[in-house]
């Protein structure tokens, strides 16, 4: 028997993958409903793939995909992300599970950044957001404000837009957003809702151990979670990993940090970054792999928009 803690993007998928391949598997999560982040980016390629796995088809929750991606004023043209109704994509999961606890011989911690279940890590990184969807009409792209500290964003959700930022320093979030809001247009409206969160932003070969007694962890638990603090895919691809390795857990670590090899090169540079000590040769490893999937950039491009004065 498995049991699973947290209903998220981890949880869900890695619940069906189970049933799907036969498995005894049970999910809990002290939530009534998904919580209101209901809007967000995805790497639609990868995701598409994985959640076609469990037969479950991620258009029919696509809300746009943007023709650019504008940091700082400068445009980039998008190649892979898309933005999804999250809630609804939960909602619909959530429809054909009963929510149970039962003792078990494996508990998954899919608690994300919690990370209920795991040993705490020492030194841990989360770092604070803010984020509200508000209605404008704006050409459909995705918006962002870039500091050495933080970032602010914009993201269309179709009829409605997804704004926020993130930062190390707390108190500089409203003034991310400020500037967001100043530099593309976005000006300050009744938001239909609002939340709190902590992203944990900490690469996977930190934030160890994956698996304790008979505890193993998934997803933003085990600091799967890019540089910019995307965490769908990324938690989607940890879960299936899991699951090829649920008999033989002592693999699970290292086709994890073997697969999110990418993930340890860009949190390392946003450490350096935040320390205000860019190591841009990261650049030249980092860029290549995310014009594939996200964005077409180039080492000129990150440097202007690094240096750009906003």
């Amino acid at each position: 028997m498995i049991q699973i803690y947290g209903a998220g993007i981890s949880g869900t998928f890695l619940y069906n993958y189970l049933i799907k391949k036969g498995y005894s598997a049970n999910i809990f999560d002290f939530r009534k409903s998904p919580d209101c982040r209901c809007g967000w980016g995805i790497a639609y390629r990868e995701a598409k793939e994985l959640y076609s796995l469990i037969e479950l088809n991620l258009d029919e929750f696509i809300l746009v995909k943007p023709e650019k991606v504008v940091i700082n004023g400068i445009e980039l043209k998008n190649k892979g992300i898309a933005t999804f109704d999250k809630l609804r994509l939960l909602s619909e999961l959530w429809k054909g599970i009963e929510f149970k606890e039962k003792k078990a011989d494996l508990i998954v911690d899919a608690t994300g950044a919690e990370r209920a279940f795991l040993p705490k890590i020492k030194d841990d990184r989360l770092l604070p957001t803010m984020q509200f969807e508000e209605r404008h009409e704006k050409e459909e792209n995705i918006y962002i404000y870039f500091k050495r500290y933080g970032y602010a964003w914009a993201f269309p959700l179709g009829d409605c837009w997804h704004i926020g930022a993130g930062s190390i320093e707390e108190s500089e979030i409203p003034f991310l957003i400020k500037k967001l809001r100043e530099k593309f247009g976005f000006e300050e409206k009744k938001n239909i809702c609002s939340c709190k969160a902590r992203i944990r932003m900490l690469p996977p070969s930190k934030c160890k151990p994956f698996v304790h007694c008979n505890v193993v962890g998934v997803g933003e638990s085990i600091g799967c979670v890019s540089g910019a603090g995307e965490g769908n895919t990324p938690a989607l691809k940890c879960s299936k990993i899991l699951l090829e390795c649920i008999e033989k857990l002592e693999n699970y670590e290292k086709m994890v940090l073997k697969e999110f090899k990418w993930i340890e090169m860009e949190q390392k540079f946003v450490e350096s970054v935040f320390k205000r000590f860019p190591a841009f040769h990261l650049l030249f490893k980092i860029i290549p792999y995310e014009r594939k999937r996200l964005v077409c950039h180039s080492i000129l491009d990150f440097l202007r928009i690094f240096y750009e004065k906003v």
